[in-house]
């Protein structure tokens, strides 16, 4: 069996970083600045989107990539003779899994029987989770049917946990008011996000970064100590991972783990993030 597997770039996936032992295809979200489109990973990069967006005083907007985008991702697979199994952003969170539907609906009969959508109720991080554990699955011997069964049961369990360091884009987003923004900016408030089957909810706020990243520390102490053997997923959104490192690699006793895969938000969640947030990925 011949698989291949598509993202969309809201899984974060850095495919010039990535290491998988199958092939891998990233469809990009839109991104919009005013007038201004790009395609999100390909046009505009990480550090691009973050420069911009801190300057505007609109946040950007985001959207699916279109079917034609994925009906040629499929079908450049298709025709190579793989089976493609697409895992994409949670459908709560982005019309992205319905775009590649319809993309999947444009093959012909024969070749729509050879793709497979997965609708991951995630994004970003979460999404890796997935992905590598497919790849995992693939790699063993494990039938498309068994693979596609376990990650609909997987995904039942992954959860982001997210730690903002600052509530403006959440201002600029309309989601709170700019009397509410300065009460939290004065009390030095920082919320913790999660995100669990496409739904976002607010799980704490925190006086001060610090309160907050402990509590950070102890949500991964807790995840590492009934899984000790699993890949840390580190969210973030911070210039770089030396930065991270250097933040919190004490802290958070990167040395303990087998193996830390760091991710920093692109546009889709990093629309809302903002800078200098951290969080990681609970999963079993």
């Amino acid at each position: 069996m011949k698989l291949s597997f598509v993202v969309d770039s809201a899984s974060d996936i850095k495919i010039d970083q990535e290491k998988l032992e199958a092939p891998l295809t990233v469809v990009p979200l839109n991104v919009q600045f005013g007038d201004d489109h790009y395609l999100d990973g390909v046009t505009i990069t990480e550090d691009e989107f973050y420069n911009r967006m801190a300057r505007e005083p609109e946040l950007p907007k985001t959207s699916q990539p279109s079917p034609q985008s994925f009906f040629e991702a499929f079908q450049k697979e298709v025709e190579k003779g793989y089976h493609v199994i697409y895992i994409g952003i949670s459908d709560n969170l982005s019309g992205t899994v319905q775009s590649a539907t319809i993309g999947k609906g444009m093959l012909a009969d024969e070749e729509q029987a050879r793709v497979s959508i997965v609708n991951s109720g995630t994004a970003s991080g979460g999404m890796q989770v997935l992905l590598h554990a497919a790849v995992e699955m693939a790699n063993k011997g494990y039938t498309i049917s068994e693979i596609l069964e376990r990650l609909e049961d997987m995904k039942k369990d992954v959860t982001a946990y997210v730690l903002l360091e600052t509530i403006e884009n959440v201002k600029k987003g309309g989601r709170i008011s700019a009397v509410q923004s300065a009460i939290a900016g004065m009390l030095n408030i920082k919320p913790m996000l999660s995100i669990h089957d496409g739904i976002v909810e607010t799980i704490g706020k925190f006086r001060g970064s610090k309160k907050g990243v402990l509590k950070v520390k102890e949500m991964i102490d807790d995840w590492r100590s009934e899984n000790p053997d699993k890949t840390l997923y580190l969210l973030h959104s911070y210039p770089s991972v030396e930065r991270v490192k250097q933040e919190f690699e004490e802290l958070f006793s990167f040395s303990k783990f087998p193996e830390i895969n760091f991710t920093r938000f692109g546009s889709t969640i990093g629309t809302y993030a903002s800078e200098n947030a951290i969080g990681f990925i609970y999963y079993k």
